[in-house]
């Protein structure tokens, strides 16, 4: 070999090769105690210290809040503010299942019935004013979270009395209390039916109201009641000049298999139609509200659908699938258009391998 050359060999007698990846590593090391309680004990600590203080804040609320019996106490007496606004905060109580013992006392339905009761014929001598008619509202919210059969003769009378513009709210309040009463009582253990002699016909008469919302409502509580004569009523709501009050009628009949549906189903989710009705909304301030009753609408429609083609196998319910196909395969335009979330065509392309038409 030429001396001059350079040698290949480094004066250290190592290789020149390139290092390997586990040469370039650092050499493993035990970890250290202190490392292994900075890595693992303080964070749980930290977790712990965070649990803790989240069950004591909630043993503190649980402690100290006003039980439904205090409430009531309070209804009895007080401003008419400090009173109604009991009242909205016992409605929403009674609404939560720890409370389920006195939602099934009979005795304190009737406490509220007749502090109802009484607020309405002092409502009718001249002292009626618009905290009056809020603190009726909610005590019919309230007397609707009771599942017992208590009360009901009061609910009809707040749902009929109409001598002022402000018993507009308390009689939209108390159908509603009617239809939460009847949805819930046949869901108990044993289950029960939602009766009084006077309850059938006065929501029919009630879904006869010229006010649209009032009408609404009472079709939503016959919807509920679900008997034949409101049955039967409902079939002619499907076809009401209101859309709400046609919806809830046939939404109601779809869920119990009637395709006297199937005609305002098919509006309900007609592309055209939605658009129509968003573009009627020019104030910005209703447009969230109605966007959530819009979503609202569409998918109580496509979960009516569902039940109706479950419970109508040999019907044929061409028109249903042609009006999901058309908002299954929606463009995001038409879809912006009519104000419907994007999550709804996942939905409508799901319901479509039901709704083959009858052979």
């Amino acid at each position: 070999m030429n001396e001059s050359e350079p040698s290949h060999v480094p004066e250290t007698g190592r290789s020149s090769r390139p290092l390997l990846g586990e040469e370039l590593l650092p050499p493993v090391e035990q970890p250290s105690a202190r490392f292994i309680i900075q890595l693992f004990v303080v964070p749980a600590l930290i977790v712990l210290a965070i649990v803790g203080v989240w069950l004591m804040f909630s043993w503190l609320v649980r402690s100290t809040s006003i039980s439904p019996a205090k409430l009531i106490d309070g209804i009895e007496g007080g401003s008419a503010v400090a009173r109604w606004q009991r009242a909205s905060e016992l409605a929403e109580m009674l609404q939560n299942k720890r409370y389920a013992s006195i939602k099934a006392d009979g005795k304190s339905a009737q406490r509220i019935a007749g502090i109802l009761e009484r607020e309405i014929k002092q409502s009718g001598e001249g002292n009626d004013s618009q905290e009056s008619a809020t603190l009726r509202y909610f005590l019919a919210r309230a007397l609707g979270e009771f599942e017992v059969q208590e009360g009901a003769d009061i609910l009809l009378l707040a749902a009929t009395t109409n001598r002022s513009p402000q018993d507009k709210l308390v009689r939209h309040g108390a159908i509603e209390a009617l239809a939460v009463r009847a949805y819930k009582l046949p869901k108990l253990e044993p289950p029960q039916v939602f009766s009084h002699p006077q309850l059938e016909s006065t929501l029919v008469a009630l879904s006869k109201e010229e006010d649209e919302t009032l009408r609404s409502a009472a079709t939503f509580a016959l919807g509920q009641v679900g008997t034949p004569a409101a049955i039967e009523r409902l079939e002619v709501l499907a076809i009401d000049p209101d859309l709400d009050t046609r919806a809830n009628a046939a939404i109601a009949l779809a869920h119990r298999g009637n395709a006297k549906a199937i005609e305002t189903l098919v509006e309900m989710l007609d592309l055209s139609e939605l658009t129509a009705e968003a573009d009627k909304v020019k104030d910005q301030k209703n447009q969230s509200e109605y966007d959530y009753h819009r979503i609202l609408l569409v998918a109580s429609a496509l979960d009516a659908v569902h039940s109706l083609a479950r419970q109508n196998e040999g019907t044929d319910l061409a028109a249903l699938a042609e009006a999901v196909d058309r908002l299954a395969h929606a463009t995001p335009e038409q879809l912006q258009a009519a104000r419907i979330p994007t999550r709804i065509i996942s939905d409508a392309r799901n319901l479509l391998p039901q709704l083959k038409p009858a052979k």
